[in-house]
């Protein structure tokens, strides 16, 4: 079920809500939930978000390597291991904003809008 545009909330509405976000604009594109949860979010996961967790994790882990190799060679691998933990948490966080952000109305959402349709 979408939001009408009468429906969808306004910028005072945002501010003043109380609640963890604050949003300053109305969306620019149709809004099909207006608080994701967290299953909701992951769920729509697209292939390009699971590309950037991979690409996030895989330049971490050399990064980590090398950042270990700088003064004790002995923490070479549990600096990668450690460097390539945050790379994949930062992917996810990454990919969770983008797909928030779709479902919210913030980011172009055509296919989600499409599928829904249907």
């Amino acid at each position: 079920k979408f939001l009408t545009a009468d429906q969808q909330p306004s910028a005072l509405q945002c501010s003043l809500s109380g609640k963890m976000g604050v949003c300053r604009d109305v969306p620019k594109y149709p809004v099909i939930y207006e608080e994701p949860g967290f299953k909701q979010v992951v769920k729509n996961f697209r292939a390009g978000e699971y590309q950037t967790m991979a690409v996030c994790t895989l330049l971490s882990l050399p990064y980590g390597y090398f950042a270990g190799t700088a003064r004790l060679p002995q923490m070479r691998v549990p600096s990668m291991i450690m460097s390539g933990i945050i790379g994949i948490h930062g992917g996810f966080f990454l990919a969770y904003q983008q797909s928030g952000g779709r479902l919210m109305g913030r980011i172009a959402n055509d296919a989600e809008v499409n599928e829904l349709m249907k």
